[in-house]
């Protein structure tokens, strides 16, 4: 197979799964939209915060279950490419077995726990009363088991690259919480119904993820019990996935706890919300990286060096094209965007954090591809110890900004993190492939940059024109459509931009026969 073949099949590859990703989070991206105002002016601030507290404590499913998640997507891409069925089930029921147990506990631990909790996080106005507050904290705890459980049930559709069922499942379950919700407040429903929704739409992915994968591997085995080979294989690769996640965890959820401690609860309304649309919004990291994990470990079994570099400078660029343009929206614009979503008090609370964190947010998708890489060629200890540094960082400027600056220094620790933990990892990572920093740039961000350089002359210019929701999403949509031609046709080679549209050309088919017209007289 010549070099250029070789290059257009990774760029095939590549495009096609990250397009599938691509529609599903755009869609949830939308749904959050659409729903969130209805579901906080519904609720409240003070319940709202509460209901993202419960949220967030899901999170926490990737430190508890000891990394085994992600350690066995790793193995399980390895061994499906060789279809070894023996060791893809000892594999899979040993990381089910773990995570049954200590979902189990981290559960009882929590539940076990409310009445601490709610005296160190919960206090908010009169509408917050013990038993919703002791209710939510029950759901918390169920949520967690629940949320454990998907790390393992999902592995198998992500290791065999099956993204099409994975993204199917995600958008159920993200519509059934979201419309769940909006049904239920709109029938008189209380906020007990929306965590009790919440925690159906994770049942409800277990349940899907498992019958799916029974599906894609036949004779696999649901049965927990524990190989201590595979257990020891498993442990011995989560070990740094543990350190990771416990960054990640302080960097990317303990910030909300530190705000309910130090602040009532609105605060955390009043900071989720940008959080959470900067994390939508850039959810095409996840649509890369889950791409490139699975990838990048099946091209390292095959020690395919060359396809593994061209991988890596790859889908670094598409991933910086598909959230810079995103991210400089954010930054530009935030007051806008915050007013006429949620309203002024939004706006004039939040619009400085919405501008720090779509920074912040960027700065952590450049992070993405190296670390899913470093992973993919089992070197998981060098996104560990960066992860380390990114959160002592921000757990240091939590503390010292939050109680001076509110929302505000959630936020600037953020982005402080990103920068002390992100630069040097990706150098670092850059020369473990053989790669020279000035590689890096001209293959990866100088062509984007350009692009960004003309959508944020346009947004300056056309920002004072925006008055209203529908002239803020033209102009945001039209700044994002001039990044989306420059990228085109300057950012993309051309067997990137040849790969892209064969992967778009049968939507384009499509809707060209959708709106072709008949000649009259035609059967």
């Amino acid at each position: 197979m010549s070099n250029t073949t070789q290059q257009t099949s990774i760029s095939r590859r590549l495009f096609t799964n990250v397009g599938l990703n691509f529609v599903a989070q755009v869609f949830l991206a939308l749904l959050t939209i659409v729903t969130a105002p209805y579901i906080v002016n519904r609720l409240g601030a003070e319940l709202f915060g509460m209901v993202a507290l419960v949220q967030t404590v899901a999170g926490f499913a990737g430190l508890l279950n000891l990394g085994i998640g992600r350690a066995l997507t790793k193995y399980l891409s390895e061994l499906y490419w060789k279809g070894d069925l023996d060791r893809i089930n000892d594999f899979f029921q040993t990381a089910w077995a773990v995570c049954i147990l200590s979902g189990l506990v981290g559960a009882l631990l929590l539940a076990g726990s409310s009445r601490m909790i709610e005296s160190a996080f919960f206090r908010g106005g009169p509408e917050v009363t013990s038993d919703i507050i002791a209710f939510a904290i029950y759901v918390a705890a169920f949520g967690l088991f629940s949320s454990m459980l998907l790390e393992v049930a999902s592995s198998i559709p992500l290791a065999t690259q099956r993204f099409g069922i994975r993204n199917a499942i995600q958008v159920l379950m993200a519509t059934i919480m979201s419309i769940g919700s909006v049904a239920l407040l709109a029938a008189g429903f209380s906020v007990r119904s929306v965590l009790l929704v919440s925690l159906f739409s994770n049942v409800f992915g277990v349940g899907a993820y498992l019958a799916v994968s029974c599906k894609i591997v036949t004779g696999l085995k649901l049965k927990p019990r524990i190989e201590l080979n595979a257990l020891k294989t498993l442990l011995g690769f989560s070990l740094p996935l543990i350190l990771s996640a416990l960054s990640g965890m302080i960097v990317g959820r303990i910030d909300r706890f530190i705000l309910a401690y130090y602040l009532p609860l609105a605060a955390v309304t009043f900071y989720t919300l940008p959080f959470s649309l900067a994390q939508k919004l850039s959810s095409a990291v996840g649509n890369v990286t889950s791409v490139v994990f699975p990838f990048a470990s099946e091209l390292h079994a095959m020690s395919a060096s060359e396809k593994l570099r061209e991988l890596y400078l790859r889908s670094s660029k598409i991933l910086i094209l598909m959230t810079l343009p995103l991210a400089m929206v954010l930054i530009t614009i935030p007051d806008p965007i915050l007013r006429y979503w949620l309203g002024a008090e939004y706006a004039d609370q939040g619009a400085i954090a919405l501008s720090i964190i779509g920074a912040a947010t960027f700065l952590n998708a450049l992070t993405a591809v190296p670390t899913v890489t470093s992973l993919g060629i089992g070197r998981p200890w060098m996104p560990s110890f960066f992860a380390i540094a990114s959160s002592v960082t921000s757990l240091l400027a939590n503390f010292l900004l939050i109680p001076r600056y509110g929302i505000n220094g959630a936020a600037l620790a953020l982005l402080f993190s990103e920068v002390v933990g992100g630069v040097p990892f990706v150098y670092l990572v850059n020369r473990r492939l053989s790669l020279t920093p000035l590689r890096f740039v001209s293959e990866v961000m100088l062509r984007p940059s350009i692009c960004a350089g003309a959508q944020l002359l346009f947004l300056f210019e056309s920002r004072n024109f925006i008055d209203g929701l529908i002239s803020l999403v033209v102009v945001s949509a039209l700044s994002v459509v001039l990044f989306g031609f420059c990228a085109l046709f300057v950012a993309m080679a051309p067997d990137e931009r040849r790969a892209l549209l064969a992967v778009a050309a049968p939507g384009t088919s499509f809707f060209r026969r959708l709106f072709q017209f008949v000649p009259k007289g035609s059967s």
